[in-house]
């Protein structure tokens, strides 16, 4: 039995090696009870979109109560909003959280708030998204948040842009 071919040993890869940190969270992701913890970092923006089962949250009667909710739950929970926008059955919201455990509380009072203000229920978990970097990332972020609003201020039609350079010649800071 001469030559025996010398069987190649595989390091055992750990919990921590196959753990890629995802960037998106929620929403219509989620299938099931989530499996590992939502991405977060406290040095970047995220984007946050919120979507209700009934397009409520931009009626006359809730437009200033929501956008009011809004401020004050991230003035109470240290959260900077950069851009907002209110959409009828959806909240963008491109935030920048102070720590994990300010993003808890913040998240449930926001959501909590809102729905008793408007009687109205989440459709999905809240979606999260970090923006990777401050320059052309965090920019094409706010520029989406910005096209939302005109979207649902009947300023433009969702068809018109139907790529990234559409969305830059709509907005002269891209």
């Amino acid at each position: 039995m001469g030559n025996k071919i010398p069987m190649k040993r595989h390091k055992q890869k750990t919990f921590e090696g196959l753990a890629v940190p995802q960037d998106v969270f929620g929403g219509s992701l989620l299938t099931s009870h989530p499996k590992t913890q939502r991405p977060l970092d406290s040095k970047l923006p995220t984007n946050l979109v919120l979507r209700a089962t009934k397009s409520t949250l931009r009626t006359p009667a809730n437009f200033k109560r929501v956008n009011d909710l809004v401020k004050a739950a991230c003035a109470k929970h240290g959260v900077r909003l950069y851009e907002y926008a209110n959409v009828g059955n959806h909240l963008h919201l491109l935030i920048k959280i102070r720590n994990r455990r300010s993003w808890a509380a913040f998240i449930r009072e926001l959501t909590g708030r809102i729905a008793q203000a408007t009687k109205t229920k989440w459709l999905y978990r809240p979606f999260t998204r970090i923006v990777r970097g401050w320059g052309r990332a965090y920019r094409t972020a706010k520029q989406y948040v910005r096209l939302n609003i005109l979207e649902a201020e009947g300023m433009i039609d969702r068809r018109e842009t139907k790529s990234l350079r559409d969305l830059r010649a709509i907005f002269s800071d891209g």
